[in-house]
């Protein structure tokens, strides 16, 4: 993971106490959901009382001032738990959102689009932004099937996280949190 290198530097709380971020993620092989700690991690620095969930535990959002909902990406696909998620919490009140995507795999020179799932969630949930990041692959993780996808897509194997990257939109998440007055 990486170095905190100021992260979690911008401070928030609220009246009554700290203020509470609901993280959860989706995935099938652990890289959305190392993002979604590396995310609380940060929160938590800022003073933030964080829960990190799996989309499919979560029922109810009532008492959290925010929530952070990742989900990887397979074939242009959010996780079907993140899109099921998304639906639950359409018609609910709920606290600004913020929403990430983990993949697909890419490198500089090869830019990434927001999926479908990702920009339909911005529009129901109304959310504050949402940020792609590169992903990270290891063969010996995959199924034979999944292997068999790898070999013919032209996908470099590695891990193309940016930490510095899931820190900075970290702390930009912590700074328009302390600008938004609470309670609300």
């Amino acid at each position: 993971m990486a170095d905190d290198g100021g992260c979690g530097q911008v401070r928030v709380s609220r009246v009554g106490g700290a203020m509470r971020i609901l993280v959860s993620t989706s995935g099938r092989h652990g890289a959305t959901d190392t993002l979604g700690r590396e995310l609380a991690r940060v929160f938590e620095h800022g003073g933030v009382d964080v829960d990190v969930r799996a989309a499919e535990s979560v029922d109810c959002v009532d008492g959290y001032d925010a929530l952070v909902i990742g989900s990887a990406v397979y074939s242009n696909r959010w996780i079907p738990m993140v899109n099921d998620l998304v639906a639950r919490l359409a018609d609910k009140p709920h606290p600004p959102v913020w929403l990430f995507s983990c993949g697909p795999l890419h490198s500089a020179d090869r830019p990434v689009n927001d999926t479908a799932d990702a920009a339909r969630a911005v529009a129901v949930l109304n959310a504050q932004s949402h940020c792609t990041f590169p992903g990270k692959l290891d063969v010996a993780e995959l199924s034979h099937g999944e292997r068999l996808v790898f070999a013919s897509s032209g996908a470099a194997e590695g891990d193309f996280r940016d930490w510095i990257r899931v820190c900075n939109w970290a702390r930009d998440i912590l700074a328009r949190l302390a600008s938004i007055p609470f309670p609300r």
